[in-house]
């Protein structure tokens, strides 16, 4: 057993919000896509609530793969 996994970590730097934000957004749709269409992990795209999102993040966007006992296990996240 191991406690290691593969963590995908990317900086951007943006003139605008507006630029910043539609940039989080497309990633998080790389993400589930790359889910979906090479894992063939079915997944839901959400926005965290405040208490879930990362520290000082406006807004974090994530994909949440379901469980068979109807648990949704994040699988991806995206921050602004």
């Amino acid at each position: 057993r191991t406690a290691e996994f593969l963590w995908q970590e990317g900086h951007t730097a943006h003139a605008t919000a507006t630029e910043a934000v539609a940039e989080t957004r497309q990633m998080l749709d790389v993400y589930a896509e790359f889910a979906e269409e090479h894992l063939a992990l079915p997944v839901v795209k959400g926005v965290k609530t405040p208490n879930e999102r990362f520290a000082g993040a406006v807004d974090t966007y994530c994909i949440e793969a379901l469980m068979q006992d109807g648990k949704a296990l994040q699988a991806g996240t995206s921050h602004f």
